[in-house]
């Protein structure tokens, strides 16, 4: 039998669904991404240019260019995730193909005033795949995750009407109507009334039952890309002083789902004559996000000497828009096998966000012209984010951008790349490093990055064919929903082959 709560109206939307710091983060963070040479020298361009993905980093490289260019890469993501959580392992992943970059530089020789030759180009560089899969299980007797909605619901004391009209943070309500929750007698104050999570309930439950074990399992599917497509304009002042500017569009497409089940098994063993006993509930979501936006860079290379150049460049924030549609659906059986399911909800948000700075300086050594090596030292404040409302709306983002503030710091990047010539062939090897963006006082877990990468190609006048390969492991701990103290451990592994065609005239 299956009764349906058909949700239509939602007054207030809860802001354990609304934007926080790690929305702002995600699009601030960027990959290792873009043509093969690029991702095999560990993205470190800063000082060397010359590179269709390097002027992303520095847009002053674009003057180092003395011929034309066009260039289209392919490749794939290997994704792999296990998770720990309760003391039991799962693994998952996924296979992706994707297109992480084309361009073109067009060079033009010119004698005037000490200008050799000036570049414009167009170049289009992924900037962060979203794709993951993972999977996670374990047992529990003491927590669920209707915990979270009972503690939301005895801080406020609702009124049961607000709940059965929606008047109130949609998560709560629906534990309610869902019958998950009950109100029951303050043990500690007989004039006032709680609410308990169901299964704990002792009038419900009846003399001699109790809960016995609460297995818990969650699904996480993402998708999606954050990209960048670069308008840029340069030149070469005698050979000495190369400078770019360039104005980028970035785009966002992000889509998560995660879907979360509680098995409630009970002591003595429920039979169907229970039917006040409710065995499963199971809650899925759905987060779209859409964005673009805008930002400004300007750069520089000056060749020291015929050998050493030093690099500098600056991007602004990133000023986007950012469009969001939240779904959720959720159902709780019961031992008789009656079910309640609560249709679809969507929430729309619509806001501004603003992504931290950057600034890279670079240095970069030519060795006898067959082999060179490039450091790239790159400074962000994850802090500088900022949520801010779209005209017409009237939502408050001061709290997200405390939040910001306070869990969120400074880090420093470091990149170092190096190739060798063999004519026709070249050998490539690289190393990055992200460092921690959390302050390590609110920092459950360490999340800097290390990405080791390798590659080669092929180089005739006008033709040549790169491969490169990174790979990058990480290990993130999370709770599952706030009211846990469980965290589960989630161990990443990704690796990208990326392949690179580029034509020069």
């Amino acid at each position: 039998m299956k009764y349906i709560i058909a949700l239509l109206t939602l007054g207030l939307a809860s802001t354990s669904f609304a934007q926080n710091y790690s929305d702002a983060l995600q699009f601030s963070r960027t990959d290792i991404s873009g043509s093969a040479r690029f991702v095999a020298m560990g993205g470190s361009f800063g000082a060397l240019g010359g590179e269709i993905s390097g002027i992303s980093v520095n847009p002053g490289g674009i003057g180092v260019y003395r011929n034309s260019e066009f260039t289209f890469t392919a490749g794939f993501n290997n994704y792999n995730a296990e998770t720990t959580f309760r003391g039991s392992n799962a693994v998952d992943g996924r296979f992706n193909m994707k297109l992480p970059n084309v361009g073109y530089v067009g060079n033009y020789k010119i004698n005037s005033n000490g200008w050799k030759s000036y570049s414009f180009g167009i170049l289009h560089n992924r900037l962060n795949h979203f794709g993951s899969e993972q999977r996670a299980s374990g047992n529990s007797n003491n927590s669920t995750y209707i915990d979270q909605y009972v503690n939301v619901l005895n801080q406020n004391n609702p009124s049961i009407s607000s709940l059965e009209n929606f008047d109130y943070p949609f998560g709560s309500s629906q534990a309610w109507w869902l019958s998950m929750v009950d109100q029951v007698e303050d043990p500690n104050d007989r004039n006032s009334l709680i609410f308990i999570p169901r299964i704990y309930n002792t009038s419900v439950l009846g003399a001699g039952r109790s809960i016995e074990k609460i297995e818990q399992s969650r699904t996480l599917d993402t998708r999606g890309n954050q990209a960048e497509t670069q308008f840029v304009f340069g030149g070469n002042f005698m050979d000495k002083l190369y400078v770019g500017a360039s104005v980028s569009v970035q785009t966002v497409s992000f889509e998560r789902e995660v879907s979360f089940r509680e098995e409630y098994s009970y002591l003595p063993t429920v039979t169907a004559q229970d039917s006040n006993l409710v065995v499963n509930y199971q809650e899925d979501t759905r987060l779209l996000s859409e964005g673009r936006g805008v930002n400004l860079k300007v750069g520089g290379i000056y060749r020291a000497t015929e050998d050493l150049r030093v690099g500098l460049s600056f991007q602004t924030p990133t000023i986007m828009r950012m469009d969001e549609v939240f779904s959720i659906d959720a159902s709780s059986q019961f031992a008789d096998g009656f079910e309640v399911v609560a249709e679809s909800v969507e929430s729309t948000f619509s806001y501004r966000l603003r992504t931290p700075a950057r600034v890279t300086a670079s240095l970069a050594y030519i060795i006898l012209q067959r082999a060179a090596i490039n450091v790239d030292y790159e400074y962000i404040d994850y802090s500088t984010a900022f949520f801010n409302d779209r005209q017409g709306f009237q939502n408050d983002y001061s709290f997200q951008n405390l939040e910001i503030q306070d869990i969120l710091t400074n880090a420093h990047h470091v990149r170092v790349g190096g190739e060798f010539k063999i004519n026709p062939f070249v050998l490539r090897a690289g190393y990055s490093y992200q460092g921690n963006p959390y302050d390590p006082e609110f920092s459950i877990s360490d999340e800097s990055r290390n990405t080791y990468s390798l590659g080669g190609g092929f180089r005739n006048k006008n033709f040549n064919f790169d491969v490169g390969v990174n790979w990058r492991q990480m290990t993130l701990n999370e709770r599952f929903y706030s009211s846990t103290d469980a965290m589960a451990a989630i161990e990443e592994t990704e690796t990208n082959v990326i392949f690179t065609f580029g034509w020069r005239w």
